[in-house]
């Protein structure tokens, strides 16, 4: 062998029968170095948008804090401040005063409000008021109702005369009437008579309406005889 020429240049000419020669193994392709560590890189970037998509719609659909708040705090019911405030003025009652009172006429009272009230909104009894017959008459705590009349007696008017000019319009006053002439009105029998009776002896009617409202007559009957009917 020449000694010049490298050992590893020399080579068997003779090679096993059916055999191929030897190949040398070629390097890695450039490719295939940098293509698993790219797949990688991408898959990574495109699992990071996936998560951030979702966080961000997570985020979108979350409340602010203020309307956090808002939806926290319970929603004030107005549904029912009109009737509360509608039912915060105080309904009011017309009544005629008259006779023995400083200021005769109509007043306007607040419903719930007394005879007495009547009178004190009318300036008080004057000093011609017959407090005798004022007393018998009158029921200051009874209580007011809308167009009723308090009638103040004055010292020296003879009642009696009164009642009589004021019987010639031909209505029956049914603080005075007797069992006969309430019966001869419609609809007002023996035992209705009574029950008018005994109800104006517990208290004076100060307006013939009273004859409805304590339960008296019907709304029927009150119709047919409120215009036959006063209240003095």
């Amino acid at each position: 062998m020449d000694q010049a020429t490298p050992p590893w240049r020399a080579f068997s000419s003779e090679a096993p029968d059916g055999a191929a020669p030897e190949v040398p193994a070629q390097p890695a392709s450039r490719v295939s170095r940098w293509l698993a560590p790219a797949l990688a890189l991408v898959g990574g970037l495109l699992a990071g948008a996936a998560v951030v998509g979702l966080l961000m719609v997570v985020v979108g659909a979350m409340p602010t804090t203020s309307e956090a708040l808002l939806l926290a705090e319970p929603t004030p019911d107005l549904s029912g401040m009109e009737p509360a405030m509608a039912a915060a003025a105080p309904a009011r009652v017309v009544v005629d005063v008259a006779g023995a009172v400083a200021k005769p006429g109509l007043h306007r009272l607040h419903v719930g409000d007394r005879v007495g009230d009547a009178i004190e909104a009318a300036g008080g009894f004057a000093p011609r008021a017959d407090l005798a017959a004022a007393s018998q008459s009158l029921n200051l705590a009874q209580p007011l109702e809308d167009g009723a009349k308090v009638l103040v007696p004055e010292l020296g008017v003879d009642r009696a005369t009164t009642a009589n000019a004021a019987a010639e319009d031909g209505r029956v006053d049914i603080n005075r009437a007797g069992r006969s002439e309430l019966e001869s009105l419609p609809g007002i029998g023996p035992v209705t008579a009574g029950k008018i009776i005994d109800a104006r002896e517990e208290a004076r009617f100060g307006a013939t309406r009273e004859l409805r409202s304590r339960g008296l007559v019907g709304e029927k009957v009150y119709g047919d005889i409120k215009s036959l009917v006063r209240a003095d």
